[in-house]
C-alpha cells in the first residue's frame, strides 16, 4: 500500500469526520452552537440538525479514504 500523497488532508478530513459524528452523538451543545448548525435547529428542530451533523461526519469520513485510495 503506497502512502497517501498528502496526509495532512487525510487526517484532517479524518478528524473533522469522526468529531461531527461525536457531535451528533453525544448531542454536544457547542456543536449546535455554531452558526449553520443553529439555523438548522431553529428551522427543523434538534432530531434534524443531529442527523445531519452525522451525515456530515459520515461524508467527511468518507472523503478521509478517497484521500487514502485514489492518490
Amino acid at each position: 500500500m503506497q502512502l497517501p500523497h498528502n496526509p495532512f488532508m487525510f487526517a484532517i478530513a479524518a478528524t473533522i469526520g469522526l468529531s461531527a459524528i461525536w457531535a451528533a452523538w453525544a448531542n454536544h451543545d457547542d456543536a449546535f452552537a455554531l452558526r449553520k448548525v443553529a439555523w438548522i435547529e431553529r428551522r427543523w428542530g434538534r432530531n434534524s440538525s443531529r442527523t445531519l451533523l452525522a451525515v456530515i461526519g459520515v461524508l467527511m469520513l468518507i472523503l478521509a479514504i478517497s484521500f487514502l485510495t485514489f492518490p
